[in-house]
C-alpha cells in the first residue's frame, strides 16, 4: 500500500483500523484454536506452538521475504531480530502483567532450551557477514525436523486423551467451524499487520530513520502485533498455554521458517551492527527466560514488568 501521497489524518486512520483488525483477528484465532484443540483432543500448548504461532508469524514471513527480494536485507533481518525481542520483552511482559502465566512442563523441558539453541546458532551463522542459501537450508530443514516432533507429540497427546475420555460431547464436534474461526483470525491479523506496518512506516519515513532502525523497531513491532493481540486475548481468557506457546513458537518460526526460506530465495548480507549489538541482545533476552520460568514454574507480574523494562531499555538503546 503506497501512502506517500496520503494525508496524515488518513494514515493515522489506517493505523487505527489495523489495530482493530489485529485485536479482532486475535480474538477469533484464540477462540478457534482452543476449541480445535479440544475437538481434536490435542493439548492446547501444541496448538499454541503450531497453528497459532504460524498464523501470527505470517506478517514477519511476508515482510522479510518482500524486503529480501527488494534487496533490503536490513529490514528483512531487523524485522526478524526485532520481532523476537518484541515477543519476549513486550508481549510476554504485557501478557504476564495482565495475568501471571503458568509455564507448561513441555515448554520448560523442550521449547525453551530449543529456542536458546536456535538463537545461538542463528547468531553464529550470521557472524561471517551473510546469511547464505546453505544457512537458509539448514534453518528450513531444522524447522521441518522440529515440526515432525511437535506433530508426533500431538498424536501421542491425542491417544492419551482418548484413553481418558471415550468420546467427546456432540457440541465439540465442530471442526469446520473451528477452522473457519482460525482462518478468519489469521486473515484479520495479516491485513491488520499490513495496514499498521504500512501506515507506521510512512509516519516514520516522513520523520527520516535508517532501514535497520526501521526494521528493528517500527516494522518489527508492527509484525509482532498479531502475537501481541493473540497473547493478550489468550491471557485475558486464562489460556496461558496459548499465550506462551504462541510467543515461543513464533520466535522459533521467525528464525527457522522465516529467515530460512527467505535466505534460500535471496541470500542476506548481515551488518556488523546486527552481529555485535542486536542479535546478542536477542540471545541475552532469550537466556533470561531460564531463571524466570524456573522460579515457581510461572511468569509473575513482577517478572513481566522486568521483561518490559528490558524491552524499553533495548528500544532506547537502538534508537538513541
Amino acid at each position: 500500500m503506497d501512502l506517500s501521497d496520503v494525508a496524515m489524518p488518513a494514515v493515522v486512520a489506517i493505523f487505527a483500523g489495523g489495530l482493530v483488525l489485529l485485536f479482532g483477528g486475535g480474538h477469533l484465532l484464540v477462540d478457534g484454536s482452543v476449541r480445535l484443540a479440544r475437538t481434536l483432543r490435542i493439548n492446547s500448548i501444541i496448538i499454541g506452538l503450531t497453528v497459532v504461532a504460524l498464523g501470527t508469524s505470517m506478517p514477519e514471513f511476508l515482510v522479510s521475504l518482500i524486503a529480501a527480494l527488494r534487496g533490503e536485507a536490513d529490514i528483512a533481518l531487523g524485522n526478524i531480530v526485532g520481532s523476537n525481542v518484541s515477543n519476549l520483552g513486550l508481549i510476554l511482559g504485557l501478557s504476564a502483567l495482565v495475568r501471571p502465566i503458568d509455564v507448561n512442563l513441555r515448554i520448560l523441558k523442550f521449547e525453551i532450551p530449543l529456542v536458546i539453541a536456535i538463537s545461538i546458532y542463528f547468531w553464529l551463522i550470521c557472524l561471517n557477514g551473510d546469511l547464505s542459501r546453505m544457512d537458509g537450508l539448514s534453518l528450513a530443514l531444522g524447522f521441518l525436523v522440529y515440526l515432525f516432533f511437535v506433530i508426533k507429540a500431538a498424536r501421542k497427546g491425542s491417544r492419551q486423551y482418548d484413553e481418558k475420555f471415550d468420546e467427546l460431547p456432540p457440541e465439540h464436534r465442530r471442526v469446520l467451524k473451528d477452522i473457519a474461526f482460525i482462518v478468519a483470525g489469521i486473515v484479520g491479523l495479516s491485513y491488520g499487520a499490513s495496514w499498521l506496518v504500512d501506515s507506521a512506516s510512512e509516519i516514520s519515513v516522513r520523520f527520516g530513520v535508517s532501514q535497520l532502525t526501521l526494521g528493528l523497531t517500527v516494522v518489527a513491532l508492527g509484525t509482532s502485533l498479531p502475537e501481541l493481540a493473540t497473547s493478550l486475548v489468550a491471557a485475558l481468557k486464562r489460556e496461558g498455554d496459548i499465550s506462551i506457546g504462541n510467543i515461543i513458537g513464533s520466535n522459533i518460526f521467525n528464525m527457522m521458517a522465516v529467515a530460512g526460506p527467505t535466505a534460500l530465495v535471496s541470500p542476506l548480507s548481515v551488518t556488523d551492527e546486527l552481529t555485535s549489538n542486536q542479535i546478542p541482545i536477542m540471545v541475552v533476552l532469550t537466556l533470561i527466560l531460564v531463571p524466570i520460568v524456573r522460579s515457581g514454574k510461572r511468569i509473575s507480574r513482577g517478572e513481566g514488568a522486568l521483561l518490559l523494562a528490558f524491552y524499553a531499555a533495548t528500544i532506547l538503546w537502538w534508537t538513541l
